[in-house]
């Protein structure tokens, strides 16, 4: 099959979630199809990464829309007058449609939005479509909203999480197949859209043949936080970290050290800078050195949906995880074995603590953890699934073809 996959944001480097997770399905569809890539990016810089994404596909557009200020006020202004969401008007450029669709009249046979932004593409060119939810988007607006409800913003967060939800219920029932990333997600999907909704579960994947697993872990109380602070859930995560957990890490292991790994660029940097045993590195080409060198990775986040793609890289690298319940949602983890799991921040630290002074216990968790990824999220185990889901739909297709002629 031809397939013109859309995505937001080109995915290249490998420096966040969404991008590992649209590369590798690049990769995967490119096993059995010939599969052309339009991607967003925000400068002409990024246009040195085009020859990347050349190896895995048959061929790569790039669509310049830069961010600005008065762009994203914008679209806070449009959601307001016309009703749409912020979250999906700030990645639909009506200037850009023109682009889309020329690139889709070279003929495809289907086009695979990989994020909800692109649907506002994908619906207009007249060809069946792949919806891949990375995320339930509403329900990481709706947990961040709940904790940031003492917020003179809550009143528009909480408008917006119900906008995305009536957009989202929409999208499922107008999608060919919706691929999404847990069991838990398809759920929330089936409930919001319908039994008759065409729904398969597709993990995220890493690839464990090139994430070596660690050689030996440090003994030095070195903490991991891994995520950019521009997006909302991750910088409230971090606060959190900072005023509710990190006062009862350091009465129990007063060496421990954190360092924060990724973009940085806004105003409450400045505070965590200033908390005692925090580094700030800002964004980095490679995450790999900061992962060898620390002892365990937490991730306290208190909003989101989908998979945490830090933690499966983590697994596969052999580093233990101290996680609240909502970061290790949608892993098939089991709390206590691959890793340790708390939500009220008294808990969280006593775990943190015990995998800083435990080397039999840091060792059994990053053991098991690797054999996870290596059996249920690794890109060739994935693979095989997302292939599946698409013969399955093009099988659908030539029998409904048959029918009509």
């Amino acid at each position: 099959m031809r397939i013109l996959l859309l995505t937001e944001t080109i995915p290249y480097p490998l420096d966040s979630g969404g991008r590992i997770k649209t590369y590798h399905t690049l990769r995967m569809l490119s096993d059995e199809h010939e599969v052309h890539c339009l991607a967003f990016i925000r400068n002409e810089d990024q246009r040195a990464h085009i020859s990347r994404l050349r190896e895995v596909c048959a061929s790569v557009t790039l669509e310049l829309v830069p961010r600005s200020p008065l762009r994203e006020l914008g679209y806070v202004t449009r959601s307001l007058r016309n009703g749409l969401p912020y979250t999906v008007l700030r990645h639909f450029e009506p200037a850009s449609l023109a682009a889309v669709r020329r690139v889709s009249e070279q003929g495809f046979d289907l086009v695979y939005a990989d994020h909800l932004s692109m649907m506002e593409y994908a619906r207009r060119l007249n060809l069946p479509v792949v919806y891949d939810a990375h995320n339930v988007e509403f329900e990481i607006l709706r947990r961040y909203a709940r904790a940031r409800r003492l917020s003179p913003l809550s009143p528009l967060l909480a408008r917006e999480w119900r906008l995305v939800r009536k957009y989202e219920r929409l999208v499922y029932r107008n999608s060919d197949l919706v691929c999404t990333v847990s069991e838990g997600d398809a759920r929330v999907i089936l409930e919001l859209a319908g039994k008759s909704t065409h729904v398969r579960v597709i993990p995220i994947s890493v690839d464990s043949h090139t994430a070596q697993p660690i050689q030996q872990l440090t003994r030095e109380p070195r903490l991991l936080f891994v995520g950019g602070l521009h997006w909302p859930p991750n910088l409230d995560a971090i606060l959190h970290f900072a005023r509710d957990m990190w006062p009862l890490v350091q009465r129990l292991v007063p060496a421990a050290q954190l360092t924060i790994v990724g973009r940085d660029d806004v105003a409450a940097a400045r505070s965590l800078r200033q908390t005692t045993g925090f580094t700030l590195t800002g964004y980095v080409d490679d995450v790999g050195p900061y992962l060898t060198g620390s002892r365990a990775l937490v991730v306290p986040l208190r909003a989101g949906s989908g998979m945490r793609v830090k933690i499966l890289d983590a697994f596969a690298r052999g580093l233990p995880v101290v996680s609240t319940p909502t970061g290790h949602e949608g892993i098939d983890v089991e709390p206590g074995v691959h890793l340790l799991s708390a939500e009220e921040p008294r808990l969280f630290a006593r775990e943190v603590a015990r995998v800083l002074s435990d080397d039999r216990l840091a060792a059994a968790l990053a053991t098991r953890a690797r054999r996870l990824v290596e059996a249920r999220y690794d890109v060739r185990a994935v693979s095989r699934a997302l292939l599946e889901a698409i013969r399955t739909l093009d099988h659908s297709a030539r029998a409904t073809e048959t029918r009509t002629t």
